[in-house]
């Protein structure tokens, strides 16, 4: 049975509760004043037709079925028979049974008597005589025997108290002594309500849906102001903390463990009055795990080294306490295990490895059924880490024409690695390493590629420098070259310098000769 039909079926239920009680409250009773149904012939009762507001209406009387021309709320009679009352709103009343005798001893008993009332009996004689003794009798059982007149006195009496009733006098008058009997009596001990059933909104529930259980009592018209109570139990052991005002039960949610023997009990508080209903089987149904998967935050399975990796297994159905277990392939121990009432569960593993990376999957278990999910490869991305730059010479000074090797490794990081070799901050070479962790190549000094060097490793989660490298190229032909040229320029500037001299040594000459 679905929600929505589960709770249409608890509301009409309670309502029906409702209205029953509602349409019952309205059945006129007919009270006695005295309160016995037996009297003497010459003696008076009256009777009040109560249930329901009289202070407008007009009461419609009954005798044998037949109407009577009286219309007020009570009358008064002397007349033996079967008497009823109804008012213009309410249903007919039960029938009251007055019985006249014109016998000399007569057994008196309230026209009603319920269930945890004093029951109490008066053997009443019509002539006054001198009672030596008086006995009280049921089903032919003597219940009582003492000296004089009394009045018999039952308290608490219950449903077992019904039956037929007598008493026996013995008196005396002028010396002379005799014995009687009454008339028998039928005494019917009423129930103040009715022995509980226990309904459920379903014997079959599905697990993890609701269930309403109501404890369905009837309280009798005369006693409609009954405070009841109520309580539920699952194998004779109580469902509920204290005994509830409410006949209705509200289940938010059954599961499995609580398939059992149900039953409810109705208590009269102020009468200290229980019963118990029969015992209804309810057996839960459990469903079947289906639709399972298994997801991953960082979604697609990636995750950079350090982070934590939460794995999500979750099922479309399937009802009852489901186990989730989560799974790596090439491992026979699970990696963690959860039982819950859910259908989804998580399992964080805090600080993801580069060996942490593989094939992972879930299982899901309710005890009916176990299935496993598909696996999700794991990657573990590693950031690349600071490359290893190296330059690989054959000697210490470099010339020009030297072959030197470059190199750039990182250690650590995801493949593939992007290498950039750089000189003087310009990028002079780029490689890609799909397979490996290096980069490497050869190249011949020129005069050109004197400076400082560096190389950057890099792959799709971080990138990185090396420390820098300082390169000085010689070039011997050109050195060679430049102390010929000096020369040169040595000796003509030491020409000029000697002609110069000569000039003015000559000039000095002339103008001492001229003088």
């Amino acid at each position: 049975m679905d929600l929505p039909l589960t709770l249409l079926w608890a509301l009409l239920l309670v309502f029906g509760l409702v209205s029953r009680q509602a349409s019952t409250a309205k059945k006129a009773v007919v009270h006695l004043s005295p309160p016995w149904t037996t009297i003497f012939e010459g003696e008076k009762v009256t009777l009040t037709c109560d249930g329901f507001n009289t202070s407008k209406l007009r009461i419609r009387w009954l005798l044998n079925n037949k109407q009577l021309k009286k219309s007020t709320k009570s009358i008064e009679t002397m007349q033996a028979g079967e008497y009823r009352c109804q008012g213009k709103d309410s249903a007919l009343s039960d029938p009251v049974h007055l019985v006249v005798s014109s016998d000399h001893l007569i057994l008196q008993t309230p026209y009603s008597v319920f269930e945890g009332d004093t029951l109490v009996l008066r053997c009443q004689r019509q002539y006054d005589l001198t009672v030596i003794n008086t006995k009280y009798y049921k089903d032919e059982e003597i219940l009582s025997n003492s000296h004089g007149n009394f009045n018999l006195s039952i308290p608490r009496v219950g449903l077992s108290n019904s039956g037929q009733y007598y008493c026996k006098q013995e008196v005396s008058h002028f010396l002379i002594h005799w014995s009687s009997s009454s008339e028998k009596v039928k005494l019917h001990v009423q129930e103040i309500f009715s022995s509980p059933e226990l309904k459920a909104t379903t014997s079959q529930p599905t697990e993890g849906t609701p269930v309403t259980l109501s404890c369905d009592t009837q309280l009798s018209p005369r006693r409609s102001d009954t405070k009841l109570h109520f309580a539920f139990f699952r194998d004779g052991r109580a469902i509920t903390a204290d005994w509830m005002r409410s006949q209705v039960l509200q289940i938010p949610a059954i599961w499995r463990e609580d398939s059992g023997s149900y039953s409810c009990e109705a208590r009269a508080m102020a009468q200290d009055i229980w019963k118990q209903s029969k015992h209804v089987k309810i057996s839960v149904k459990r469903i079947p795990i289906s639709g399972i998967i298994m997801q991953t935050e960082p979604s697609k399975g990636q995750v950079t080294e350090g982070e934590k990796l939460v794995l999500i297994c979750s099922v479309t159905q399937g009802t009852g306490n489901i186990t989730f277990s989560w799974h790596r392939e090439g491992i026979n121990a699970s990696l963690g295990e959860k039982t819950r009432y859910s259908l989804k569960e998580k399992l964080i593993l805090p600080a993801m490895k580069e060996s942490d990376a593989g094939k992972y999957y879930c299982i899901a278990d309710n005890t009916i059924s176990t299935i496993s999910s598909l696996t999700v490869n794991i990657t573990v991305k590693i950031p690349v880490s600071q490359p290893l730059f190296t330059l690989s010479t054959l000697g210490a000074q470099l010339i020009v024409g030297d072959v030197v090797e470059f190199q750039c490794q990182a250690l650590r990081g995801s493949l593939p690695i992007q290498y950039q070799f750089y000189h003087d901050g310009e990028i002079f070479k780029n490689k890609i390493d799909p397979s490996g962790s290096a980069a490497s190549f050869n190249l011949s000094m020129t005069p050109g590629h004197s400076g400082n060097y560096f190389c950057k490793a890099i792959n799709s989660f971080s990138d990185q420098c090396s420390e820098i490298k300082k390169l000085s190229i010689s070039d011997p032909k050109r050195s060679q070259k430049n102390i010929v040229i000096m020369g040169v320029t040595i000796a003509l500037i030491s020409i000029f310098i000697l002609t110069a001299i000569a000039l003015v040594l000559c000039f000095r000459l002339q103008r001492k000769s001229g003088l």
